[in-house]
């Protein structure tokens, strides 16, 4: 099952893993059996995804494709899943 949570709800989550598809972007995050579908503040479903590795730990930074909205999340994954 897939939970919608708009961008300015997901604020602290931890991504453990990600993956993009025609209808959205889904995150596998900490504390929580099913996916995430990130939902921007514009409705649109199509994000920029960088995956950044820093000394303070890696973070995963998404941007709206549509209104640049940005959030940074901390980041246990290892890249995109592979399907």
């Amino acid at each position: 099952m897939v939970r919608d949570v708009p961008i300015e709800e997901s604020l602290g989550l931890v991504v453990k893993g990600w993956r993009s598809t025609d209808e959205g972007l889904f995150l596998r995050v900490q504390g929580h059996q099913e996916e995430v579908r990130l939902i921007s503040g514009c409705g649109r479903c199509h994000w920029i995804v960088r995956e950044q590795y820093r000394a303070e730990g890696p973070k995963l930074v998404v941007t709206c494709h549509g209104c640049n909205e940005q959030m940074t999340y901390a980041y246990e994954g290892s890249g995109p899943a592979v399907r």
